[in-house]
């Protein structure tokens, strides 16, 4: 996913677009298209702020969003499950697919959530190579259609947290 210096900057970058989305949305549309435009320089590609997020896409087709709903991303590789019944908040797909990794919020406990999202997998083809429960932080691995998933799911304060990263194996 191209080399690491380029990797950070564009999570910086993304995040710090984020930080500053709601000050951009007083200041209108023209600051708003300078500062992307400034900002897709630095990482080599293009910038979208809008009011569901941000979103970085580098020269390379490397995709990261981050939001408090966002969509999934067109590259998000067809063998892999989306979770359902959570708000995606933060998604990086690799342009040419081999890895994923996301984050979700949910309302369901992580014991729930982790099941549900265990049971897609499997009808997806995955096969379940390991699973914990430690003080209510659920970790699950699973292996299948040429990918390696793995998830971790912890509940506080009535939200539940899922973190999954997919690669290609």
């Amino acid at each position: 996913m191209g080399n690491p210096r380029s990797r950070m900057i564009t999570v910086v970058m993304a995040g710090a677009l984020l930080v500053g989305a709601p000050v951009l949305a007083g200041c209108g549309q023209i600051a708003e298209k300078a500062i992307e435009g400034a900002a897709g320089q630095a990482v080599g590609g293009n910038v979208d702020i809008n009011e569901d997020g941000v979103t970085v896409q580098d020269d390379q087709g490397n995709n990261v969003t981050i939001g408090d709903d966002v969509p999934i991303p067109d590259n998000w590789p067809a063998e892999i499950p989306v979770l359902e019944g959570g708000k995606l908040v933060s998604v990086m797909v690799a342009g040419d697919g081999a890895s994923v990794n996301a984050m979700w919020t949910t309302p369901a406990s992580a014991e729930e959530t982790m099941a549900a999202y265990g049971a897609a997998l499997e009808s997806a083809g995955f096969t379940a190579d390991s699973t914990s429960n430690t003080s209510g932080m659920v970790n699950s691995e699973y292996t299948g259609n040429g990918y390696t998933v793995s998830m971790t799911a912890v509940t506080a304060d009535g939200s539940t947290t899922v973190i999954m990263t997919a690669t290609k194996a």
